[in-house]
């Protein structure tokens, strides 16, 4: 309840564009029903204690994966950093996983 409550009515519209790039990797939501190849899906992440956790988006699933935060202040705080400060999508192809890719690699 909390977690649409501040979508629609605390976050302001810059806001809900980071919502969008953070859980589903894009910048805008498509002009139609048809152009969404998934639903936002929100799931619980099951992390103690809770209140230390960032939310954790799945792009290619349109997922968020949500503690259950022990208030709406804390929910507020914790969604919008993350929003605006966790927008990494993969490390696949950059240099540092390249590097520790190679570590692994045995011939």
């Amino acid at each position: 309840v909390w977690f649409w409550d501040i979508l629609e009515n605390i976050f302001s519209h810059e806001d809900r564009k980071a919502f969008i790039r953070f859980a589903w990797g894009r910048t805008r939501l498509p002009l139609n029903k048809a152009g969404f190849s998934n639903n936002l899906k929100i799931q619980n992440l099951s992390s103690t204690p809770p209140d230390i956790y960032l939310p954790e988006s799945h792009t290619c699933f349109f997922t968020v994966d949500l503690p259950r935060y022990s208030s709406k202040e804390i929910m507020i705080k914790k969604l919008t950093y993350a929003v605006h400060h966790c927008t990494a999508i993969d490390g696949d192809g950059t240099s540092s996983s390249m590097r520790a890719g190679e570590m692994l690699w045995e011939d």
